[in-house]
């Protein structure tokens, strides 16, 4: 409550919805607010029972509630405000065995890597002033871009003086740069601590300051020192830097008593794209904790990244000192003790870089190895639970809301309905690219979860002025949506440790229900890609993704060319083929993380080069469709065991693109909104990609009893092949259920499986079609196949519930199979009637086979007379 009154106001205020009424009285100061809250602990009318809950597309309906909230003053009514709100329960479940502490933060403030510390004191009548510093807060020496001396605001004293230090790390860094004058130009000590550097000023002069610009390497502590004669120093100053340490973590691994001389730690595959590094490797006995055998023994490694990250800094003793290997799996670190020794525990202190997993080994003789323990470091990573059951997280990224933000409020209900349609659950908001209410309040209304990032994606500021309150606010602009699932810190990044603390707690203060993870492609989730395309057998195979699991993907993707019409509008006057630099300004590029040569090479593979755009728009439908589906199988073949998000990279294009994209600009669908959509559906039939294994999917909240899955293959003729295989399964709710292996007929080439999916009483709830090839030429035979023949009949258009509708039947009138059957609806004009809502699209049809499809747009499209709906297989006539 505000009040913008001179006058501290009594306040009534009023909130209703459904059934229920609470009031309470307050009084606001003058020009000032006051927070209301409605708690269940003291007004008992807020303690529902069987509310109609808000649940995610597929799991139920997404049920909303109308609150009014009414500020009354004396009996007038001074302010109203409606809002629509959800009931529903988040949890998450997710393990993590490393947790990196973030990023000590040094009391220096770095800016492009330097920080200036001017240091005073009492006036010196002095010729040489040094630098004696002690301990180095990294793993390098101490190094200053320069060091001025100076009496005030007078000139540098040092400037191109004789400067001698302790040592260098190499020629180019020698301690005369410090007072060259030249900002790019440093001294850096050799990687050790107390190191030094001294300036003769020429003659004994005045003065009461130091001022040393640090490059990263700066000293913990240090003393300024000055003599009469270069030899006998007198402390003038002692400054300390202490930072605390940061960025890692402990594990401790007990393991029965040993005795031998050498201990080495194996890692296998790494949790990061760097290799493995350790602050430090300790070994002792449980009950001598603080006898650490390995401390300054002889250690080896397989490999080191630099010269100052060597195996001896695990074991120096200085907890700012690392080792860190070669970016490579397979690596290690032993330690000699010199004699046998005893021990039964190793602690590491892993730098962010750790092993996501390692073996403990021992040796008598450095030469032969006896594995102890094996270690495993894997994250579980996040998955979600509404109203206490799994929610299969599915969807896609959301960037900007439109190019030129020029978009209307029915275009954003349009393209959350197509999300919703493609049987999706969840849209991140990218960067939190859209901060339109509409967008929101269309996911509370079609039941899409949403993970919303904040705004920064690269490098930071430390500090930004202002952002963890813009944050907050954001919070609280929004926390009313009951699909808010996430709040995300930022774009495959960690936001700087003070930029973190802020949005944990502003998110743990406004909004303490919701889930704060700081990294969208690390932590308990993953991502990076893919982005280009690959073989679609690939994507059950959990070792091309980054972290090596399925896991909560965040990003996924691949080049998407849509249908001709849109693809015409994307080129404009430009020519539409063959592909040139109209489609490079629409992120057509080879170098990018598109890749989009290999797209075109699976295309050309599997139907040949194309001689137009429209051979070249069709055919790509079977590559769209193929992949974007294989993609979610992919998950749902893991479900729960390592699967359990997968969002696109992208489903929603802001502009006309070739790219990364579900349906088009023109909100036109294509191959991959199908194939998304099939392998998305709620209750589904799968044959797992690479293996051909029949699953039955459910993601719903009731299980599935006495249902059966049938496996039919046909060749392009529509002759079965072989006799169908069925097999009766049940399905926990929110699971799946795996049955037979579907085989490959003997030199059949390209061929048809069709699965079903029937409930007890034989209703058909999902089929799903395959065209199963070998290699990728042998698609080429729809080539020579013989044309065939579509007929449609479509009814009169409906109107109800501000929609329009119209069913049309399509038939197969050849004695072939119709290929990817794609059916689009026109007005009058022959315009495309868009958006439209299909039932089903894109599909096969058998030789006298027909299928009845539903067609529906929204209403005020005003689409007058009667329409006409075209069915186009990549084989039909005409």
């Amino acid at each position: 409550m505000r009040n913008a009154a001179a006058t501290a106001t009594t306040v009534t205020v009023r909130a209703e919805f459904d059934k229920v009424k609470v009031e309470t009285t307050v009084t606001v100061p003058a020009g000032g607010n006051t927070t209301v809250e409605f708690t269940p602990e003291r007004f008992h009318a807020l303690r529902l029972r069987n509310p109609r809950l808000w649940w995610p597309n597929g799991y139920g309906e997404p049920h909303l509630y109308d609150l009014k909230l009414t500020a009354t003053v004396g009996r007038k009514a001074s302010d109203s405000r409606g809002v629509r709100f959800g009931i529903r329960e988040f949890g998450y479940d997710w393990h993590q065995p490393i947790q990196i502490s973030p990023a000590a933060t040094p009391p220096l403030d770095f800016v492009d890597g330097a920080a200036t510390q001017t240091v005073t004191f009492d006036r010196q009548h002095a010729r040489h002033v040094r630098i004696q510093a002690g301990r180095r807060a990294t793993g390098w020496g101490v190094s200053m871009w320069s060091l001025s001396v100076a009496e005030g605001d007078g000139p540098d004293l040092a400037r191109g003086k004789a400067a001698t230090a302790s040592g260098s790390e190499n020629d180019t860094n020698g301690p005369g740069n410090a007072v060259d004058g030249d900002p790019t130009t440093r001294w850096a000590s050799k990687y050790e601590d107390d190191q030094y550097i001294q300036v003769d000023l020429g003659a004994a002069v005045d003065f009461d300051r130091v001022t040393i610009v640090w490059e990263q390497a700066y000293a913990l502590d240090y003393r300024v020192q000055v003599s009469t004669d270069g030899e006998s120093f007198t402390d003038v100053k002692s400054v300390s830097n202490e930072t605390p340490l940061g960025s890692r973590a402990t594990q401790v691994e007990t393991f029965p008593e040993q005795t031998a001389r050498h201990l080495r730690i194996q890692a296998g595959t790494r949790a990061t794209s760097w290799g493995v590094s350790m602050w430090t490797l300790s070994v002792q006995r449980q009950a001598e904790p603080d006898v650490d055998l390995a401390l300054h023994a002889s250690v080896q490694a397989s490999s080191a990244d630099s010269d100052s990250t060597g195996p001896e800094q695990a074991v120096d003793g200085n907890p700012r000192t690392r080792w860190a290997s070669k970016a490579e799996d397979g690596q290690w670190i032993q330690v000699d003790f010199a004699q046998p020794a005893t021990f039964d525990q190793v602690a590491i202190v892993w730098e962010q870089a750790y092993a996501r997993d390692f073996v403990i080994q021992v040796s008598d003789d450095g030469q032969r190895w006896t594995d102890v323990k094996s270690v495993s470091n894997k994250i579980t990573e996040l998955k979600i639970n509404v109203n206490g059951v799994p929610v299969f997280a599915r969807g896609g990224n959301w960037g900007w809301d439109e190019l030129l933000r020029r978009v209307l409020p029915d275009r954003l209900a349009d393209t959350v309905e197509m999300h919703r349609d493609m049987n999706f659950t969840m849209i991140r908001n990218w960067l939190g690219s859209s901060n339109r209410e509409e967008l929101y309040q269309a996911c509370d209304e079609q039941g899409i979860l949403v993970w919303n990032d904040f705004w920064q994606a690269g490098q930071f500021l430390p500090n930004p002025p202002g952002y963890v309150d813009i944050a907050a606010d954001t919070i609280r602009r929004y926390r009313h949506h009951p699909s808010i699932v996430v709040w995300c810190g930022a774009n495959e990044g960690d936001p700087p440790p003070i930029v973190d603390a802020g949005l944990k707690q502003a998110v743990a203060t406004e909004h303490p229900e919701i889930l704060y993870i700081p990294n969208s492609a690390s932590g308990i989730v993953s991502g990076r890609g893919p982005y280009h395309w690959v073989d679609p057998a690939t994507y059950v195979d959990n070792k091309i993704y980054e972290a090596d699991s399925f896991g909560f993907h965040t990003e996924i993707g691949m080049p998407v060319v849509s249908v001709v019409e849109s693809m015409r509008n994307l080129v404009g006057d430009e020519p539409e083929w063959p592909p040139s630099v109209v489609w490079n300004h629409h992120d057509w590029s080879t170098v990018g993380n598109q890749r989009v040569d290999t797209y075109q090479e699976a295309i050309d593979a599997r139907l040949g080069e194309s001689g137009s755009l429209d051979e070249f728009a069709t055919r790509a439908q079977f590559v769209n469709y193929e992949s974007h589906r294989a993609m979610f199988e992919a998950w749902n073949a893991n479900l729960w065991q390592d699967a359990t998000g997968l969002l696109l990279w992208m489903s929603h294009p802001a502009w006309h693109s070739t790219v990364w994209q579900t349906y088009d600009y023109d909100l036109d669908v294509n191959g991959a909104y199908f194939g998304t959509r099939k392998g998305c559906e709620p209750l589904h039939v799968q044959a797992d990609p690479g293996t051909w294994r029949v699953r039955a999917v459910n993601h719903t909240t009731t299980a599935l009893t006495g249902a059966t899955v049938t496996a039919r293959r046909y060749d392009l003729r529509g002759r079965s092949l072989g006799t169908p295989q069925s097999q009766r399964v049940d399905v926990a709710a929110s699971a799946t259920s795996a049955a037979f292996t579907v085989p490959a007929p003997d030199g059949a080439g390209l061929h048809l499986v069709l699965l079903e999916l029937r409930d007890s009483r034989g209703r058909l709830l999902s089929e799903n079609t395959y065209w199963r090839y070998g290699a990728a030429e042998e698609m080429r035979a729809l080539n020579d196949l013989g044309r065939t023949r579509l007929s449609t009949e479509t009814g009169g258009v409906r109107t109800s519930g501000g929609r329009a509708t119209v069913t049309t039947t399509v038939r197969n009138e050849g004695d072939t199979v119709a290929a990817l059957v794609r059916l689009s609806v026109r007005d009058s004009r022959g315009d495309r009637v868009l958006p439209a809502r299909y039932d089903e699209n894109y599909f096969w049809l058998l030789p006298g086979e027909s299928r009845l499809v539903e067609i529906a747009w929204p209403a005020r499209l005003d689409v007058r007379g009667r329409v006409q709906v075209s069915a186009r297989a990549y084989n039909s006539a005409g």
